[in-house]
């Protein structure tokens, strides 16, 4: 019977030490890899929630959700990836582009290098250091001093569930068209995140506008596999704005110098349906929102379902565009509104 006690016991301590979370263990004593020191980067993550109402003037009530993502993250200057921290072109993984940002995990110095434990957007992971091209650039007398480049360690992300105040159809039928966009989100900002804010613009009279809205993400590689896969690349480019994709020396993937996350959304909260712009505009203003649109560029696009209206009665349509700057811009159509809101 002490024996049983005992065996017991012991598979209770293996079991407590065996669950310890990432953020405890980047709080130990650094790790040896390989004969070099490994200074963990510390992680932590924490998720609020608020509430707001809109159910006394017809309105829905919205769940706010914050997920705050604390963790040091370096902006690429160029190079490569090494699976080892040697330099030696048998350790290559993968060139990454100048601009882009990854995630990192640890530092190291190995002669006077210093050298991050990363991982990219699209989850690939391995060792980086600035290249010597890129520190000679930075300092021009030619003999390199640049460092990491390091950006913000604290990502929020602030996302709207309908949480009550419309018939439970309703509510799901509007949480899956916003899941659908934060799917997309999700994915284009990978394990590296980013900032995002919603804001609902207009909740009553059975009428919800939010827009969404972040920091574009620069220079994001995205599989091929992805991208021939009509229907899931589809949805993604439904919800995202991505500039020319371009390829590299890996022939899977390409890459986009920005992706733009704004996006607008309007419902109908009778029934969940996403609105469009011709709700809200009167017939025969095609050619007057034409002639609006190309005030933006040669390049300037729309899409009738990324917009949202204000308690003003404004109405805002997120236009695509390639040129000047490639992106999402407003255009505002107020003055082109025939429902009263």
């Amino acid at each position: 019977m002490k024996r049983l006690i005992f065996i017991g016991l012991a598979f209770c301590l293996i079991a407590a030490f065996s669950g310890c979370s990432s953020t405890t263990r980047a709080t130990e004593s650094p790790q040896k890899e390989a004969g070099t020191e490994l200074v963990p980067s510390v992680s932590s993550r924490r998720e609020t929630t608020t509430l707001s109402s809109g159910e006394q003037q017809q309105g829905a009530r919205i769940e706010f959700v914050t997920r705050e993502h604390k963790m040091e993250r370096v902006i690429f200057s160029g190079g490569y990836l090494y699976r080892l921290p040697e330099i030696s072109p048998e350790t290559l993984v993968r060139e990454v582009p100048a601009g882009s940002q990854g995630m990192i995990y640890g530092k190291r110095e190995i002669n006077g290098r210093q050298w991050a434990k990363v991982t990219t957007r699209d989850g690939l992971t391995g060792w980086y250091t600035v290249p010597d091209s890129a520190e000679k650039a930075a300092d021009g007398s030619g003999e390199g001093a640049a460092g990491l480049e390091e950006t913000d360690k604290v990502y929020r992300s602030t996302y709207p569930q309908v949480a009550g105040g419309v018939p439970p159809e309703v509510q799901n039928r509007i949480n899956a068209a916003l899941n659908e966009y934060l799917e997309a989100y999700r994915f284009v900002t990978g394990p590296v995140g980013s900032n995002l804010t919603c804001r609902v613009t207009y909740n009553r009279k059975n009428l919800l506008s939010l827009v969404f809205s972040g920091p574009p993400i620069y220079f994001r590689s995205y599989p091929v596999s992805v991208i021939n896969d009509s229907a899931a690349w589809d949805r993604l480019r439904r919800y995202m704005f991505l500039s020319p994709l371009w390829g590299g020396s890996d022939p899977d993937l390409m890459t986009a110098a920005v992706t733009d996350i704004q996006y607008g959304m309007v419902f109908d909260l009778r029934t969940g349906q996403r609105l469009s712009t011709a709700d809200f505009i009167g017939s025969g203003q095609d050619g007057t929102v034409r002639q609006m649109l190309a005030t933006l560029g040669d390049t300037a696009e729309l899409d009738p379902e990324n917009f949202y209206v204000d308690e003003k009665g404004q109405l805002f349509l997120l236009a695509s565009r390639q040129e000047p700057e490639p992106g999402r811009v407003p255009l505002d159509l107020s003055a082109l509104v025939d429902r009263n809101y």
